[in-house]
């Protein structure tokens, strides 16, 4: 059997959008796990609790 041809594999930019040419992730601030807590504790007291 003849060997496999080795393929160039392109580079991949990296996850903290190293300037490529596609579209990149919009900034968007950390939500408020506070106010997130406070609602769930109304909905499921034990879902809410921090682990």
């Amino acid at each position: 059997m003849p060997d496999q041809a080795q393929k160039t594999r392109p580079v991949t930019p990296s996850p903290s959008g190293g300037g490529g040419d596609g579209p990149s992730a919009p900034k968007v601030d950390k939500p408020n796990v506070e106010e997130l807590l406070k609602r769930m504790k109304k909905v499921d007291p034990a879902a809410a609790r921090i682990t």
